[in-house]
């Protein structure tokens, strides 16, 4: 296993650069549908907001509940989550280095905060790109994860396990951080849309666009503030291809003139959330 594991790594770190050219292959009918069912088939990965903009947002918003029990109280921001999986799997495993940081060579980010994955897959992953760590471990590495800047995926990503495991893809959850700079999934709009759309944004939030305070500066529309290219100008203005969009929340945090905010339409995207991620991966399964 961990021959193969090798030879998939410096597969990927030799191709990543390709990345592109190969996501845009994936809308020829054929290859689309071979590199679904291969990586890809009924995944689903949940982009959670920036904590600290969904804070902000929250304060804002009037549909959340203000007499939340005790109980729930730490049921109201995105990582709790992660917490809740974390809490209820048998196995924890953490990667020594990301993946993405490490094949493109990352200046900007931590290479040495890797993933971590749940589930009994975990314990097929090579000793020597990781460790079986604590629940509470894996929380504080989440936790520097955030206050370095990048942005949590979670949920089935079938390449994960192609890479990393012999086993079935019902086994493996992963729990990514993610920089603008080097993320698989900038793909996302070269993908085929079938493909693309494994890749979705928290349930109950969404990013708009307030017209009279955008001056035009471009800068939510740089890459390294939208890597999913969702930001466009189009007559002076921003305009958010909703199609695209994520809600990870980085264009609300550069924009410098409060033109882009997070809001939140449901006080149930906790619950919604979990429940969409339950059913990919029995994390208690020995």
């Amino acid at each position: 296993m961990g021959l193969r594991t090798d030879l998939s790594m410096r597969l990927i770190k030799r191709s990543f650069n390709k990345r592109f050219t190969m996501a845009k292959l994936t809308r020829v009918p054929m290859l689309g549908a071979i590199t679904d069912s291969m990586f890809f088939k009924d995944d689903l990965m949940i982009i959670l907001p920036k904590e600290k903009v969904f804070v902000e947002a929250r304060k804002r918003s009037v549909t959340i509940p203000m007499d939340i029990s005790a109980e729930r109280a730490d049921m109201v921001v995105p990582s709790t989550i992660i917490d809740h999986f974390i809490d209820r799997s048998r196995y924890v495993f953490r990667m020594n280095r990301c993946v993405c940081r490490d094949s493109n060579d990352c200046k900007d980010y931590p290479k040495e905060f890797g993933c971590i994955f749940l589930g009994r897959g975990a314990t097929e992953i090579p000793a020597h790109l990781g460790t079986m760590i604590t629940a509470e471990e894996a929380k504080e590495h989440v936790r520097r994860c955030r206050e370095a800047g990048l942005v949590h995926l979670i949920g089935r990503n079938k390449i994960d396990s192609v890479v990393f495991t012999k086993g079935p893809k019902e086994d493996l959850l992963s729990i990514c951080s993610c920089c603008p700079c080097c993320c698989l999934w900038k793909m996302v709009p070269d993908l085929w849309g079938k493909i693309g759309s494994t890749l979705v944004r928290m349930p109950g939030v969404e990013i708009s666009v307030t017209a009279e305070n955008c001056i035009g500066c471009s800068r939510c529309v740089k890459e390294e503030v939208c890597y999913v290219r969702a930001m466009s100008i189009v007559d002076g203005k921003v305009r958010i291809d909703g199609s695209l969009c994520k809600g990870c929340g980085r264009c609300v945090e550069f924009c410098r003139n409060g033109a882009i905010e997070l809001r939140i339409t449901d006080d149930t995207y906790i619950e919604e959330s979990i429940r969409r991620i339950e059913p990919l991966v029995d994390i208690l399964k020995e």
